[in-house]
């Protein structure tokens, strides 16, 4: 009797610590649980907290008037999206932008905004960027198609459009009649510099009247505008019209045909939007421009590397909204209406 209470004191013992080990075991498993669920969301938030964002931006040039209105832009938009920027310019050299994006790749950043200073030096570049995992947004000025592999988005306008619209507006402008036509490039290389001008001559090429007298490249410089400008008046006394690949270039050029007494002559017709460009056309100072928005520029690509860094999807193209202005229309336009 004994050894059979013994044995059954035994077992239940038995069964007791079984039941404590079990419950030990599932606490354990739990805490466990809890830390790694944790451990994973504070990893989630990293990404989702857009305050621990880095993002490095490298620009073209200080030298052009547009990329200081893009980076005040990509400044504003950074601020209102809690995201830290690290912005370099590159002053028109290609091996400077290599090495800025390269330092962006080993530095880890978030995501790069990437306005190249000419469509076929960023191959590598970017290329490397895709390759640790880093989005590009490719901005204003186009990385060529080989390199478009490598990007996730391209925020900008169609320079071709651009160049095709300022055509309509020197046809307008010198009617059935035609004229002779100067053109101020912006940088050698550089996407908008090729197709505002490609673009401009197959529109015009229909027109035999029109005659372009001389291209000379004003770099996106007011003040080489200007030299250039005088430049092509003195070489050409009967010129109608001078076309500038940016509104800035046109202020420059307004500059030099107000000096040699030209502003009954000469018109002139440059591409981008700002308040002293809209006043201009207002002032018949420029006959006409293409807008092209830097702020909705250097907006969109703060909004698109932060959404691609979330995983949030990105369209291949935010296309910046463009239209003819002259003095026909200027006062119907609303800046800032995308």
């Amino acid at each position: 009797m004994k050894l059979k209470n013994s044995r059954v004191l035994f077992f239940s013992l038995l069964i007791v610590a079984v039941i404590i080990g079990l419950i030990t075991s599932m606490s354990s498993i739990q805490v466990i649980d809890q830390e790694n669920v944790a451990e994973s969301i504070n990893k989630t938030d990293g990404k989702q907290d857009n305050q621990e964002l880095i993002i490095g931006v490298s620009l073209a040039s200080p030298e052009s008037e547009y990329m200081v209105r893009l980076e005040k832009y990509i400044r504003e938009a950074a601020d209102e999206r809690d995201v830290s920027i690290e912005l370099h310019y590159a002053d028109w050299n290609a091996k400077i932008q290599q090495e800025q994006m390269k330092q962006f790749i080993e530095a880890g950043v978030d995501a790069i905004i990437l306005c190249p200073i000419n469509s076929k030096s960023m191959l590598g570049s970017v290329k490397a960027a895709k390759e640790a995992g880093i989005p590009v947004i490719n901005l204003n000025m186009k990385v060529d198609s080989v390199s478009t592999e490598y990007i996730d988005t391209y925020v900008g306008a169609s320079m071709s459009e651009q160049g095709a619209l300022a055509a309509e507006i020197l046809i307008d402008t010198l009617g059935a009649e035609g004229g002779r036509v100067g053109i101020i490039e912006g940088a050698p290389g550089s996407d908008p510099a090729v197709y505002r001008t490609e673009a401009f001559y197959e529109k015009i090429k229909l027109c035999p009247q029109i005659e372009v007298v001389g291209i000379i490249n004003g770099g996106w410089d007011r003040e080489k505008a200007y030299l250039a400008a005088y430049d092509l008046i003195r070489m050409n006394e009967d010129l109608d019209v001078i076309y500038c690949h940016d509104s800035n270039m046109a202020m420059g050029a307004y500059r030099a045909v107000e000096q040699l007494g030209k502003e009954e002559q000469i018109r002139l017709i440059g591409i981008g939007e700002d308040e002293e460009y809209i006043q201009a056309v207002k002032n018949h100072e420029i006959y006409g421009i293409v807008t092209q928005s830097a702020e909705y520029e250097g907006k969109y690509s703060i909004y698109c590397a932060v959404d691609a860094v979330n995983g949030e999807p990105v369209r291949p193209w935010y296309k910046t909204p463009i239209q003819i202005l002259t003095i026909h229309n200027i006062d119907e336009f609303e800046k800032g209406k995308y």
